[in-house]
């Protein structure tokens, strides 16, 4: 904090600053005494969520890569929906006088955010073991060598996940390198998985859980059996109206019902799903 030629590596004088509160101290411009009040309470410590960083999108479409698989969305969709559980879009798009507009929310076991994206900021919880963003690839790490996430952003038109833990009450999927197949998008619960395939202009694309939309998204999936903090729970547990699911099927393998007029899409090759 002082200069490395006063006190030379001295870890009871170091801190560590954001790239725009470096520049001003290396220039000078902010003087050491306010560097020791900020590194006495640090601006993280009080908060959940790291300062906002801005990402840019724009355009008339969109493509969200999910391992293996492509979501395309345009513009006279308006908005659209990668993932969605129990109603709640877990990655959306949306199309706003010519920006696209993300929102993207990774939480852990227990339901805490892990890293979030809303309104063209992207935000990480300040207790995640480490994050990295370099160049376009954004990593997001529980420990050395536990990736949970690691996305590149390719804008105008295009983010691509890697690989992905994604939790939300009770539902585990996993995406991309996490997935059993390496490749593709895994519901643990169920072992329901589908990789390869290219999808367009659904308003949803993959919808887990309760209160299964099936207006226009490309896959539903209904849940039986959640996990509270990673261990299996009474079924029903997290169902908002009280227990159950409100959407029962005998067979998954419903995607003949992709052919009535009720969705509003482009289907473009074959679903298969794991046991």
């Amino acid at each position: 904090m002082a200069g490395y030629g006063v006190t030379g590596h001295d870890p009871d004088e170091m801190t560590l600053l954001c790239d725009k509160h470096h520049r001003e101290k290396t220039a000078g411009r902010l003087p050491v005494s306010i560097v020791r009040r900020a590194n006495a309470t640090p601006f993280n410590i009080a908060r959940s969520l790291g300062s906002p960083h801005d990402i840019y999108f724009e355009g008339r479409s969109f493509t969200v890569s999910l391992g293996s698989n492509e979501f395309q969305c345009t513009e006279p969709t308006k908005e659209a929906t990668a993932i969605e559980v129990d109603g709640e879009a877990i990655l959306g798009i949306r199309f706003i006088e010519g920006c696209i507009s993300l929102d993207i929310t990774i939480r852990d076991e227990n339901d805490h955010i892990l890293f979030l994206v809303r309104g063209g900021e992207l935000r990480h919880s300040v207790k995640t073991w480490d994050v990295t963003f370099e160049g376009r690839r954004l990593t997001v790490r529980r420990g050395p060598r536990d990736v949970v996430l690691a996305l590149t952003l390719a804008p105008p038109d295009q983010i691509i996940l890697e690989t992905a833990e994604i939790w939300c009450r009770g539902i585990f999927i996993r995406v991309g390198k996490a997935s059993r197949s390496g490749d593709g998008v895994e519901v643990v619960n169920n072992g329901a998985s589908f990789s390869d395939h290219v999808f367009a202009d659904f308003k949803t694309l993959f919808a887990v859980g309760d209160y299964l939309g099936l207006g226009g998204a490309a896959l539903t999936i209904p849940i039986g059996q959640r996990w509270v903090g990673g261990v299996p729970a009474r079924p029903g547990t997290f169902s908002k109206n009280g227990g159950g699911q409100k959407f029962t099927y005998s067979d998954p393998l419903f995607m003949s019902s992709l052919c009535t007029p009720t969705l509003q899409g482009s289907f473009l090759s074959d679903v298969h799903w794991g046991a």
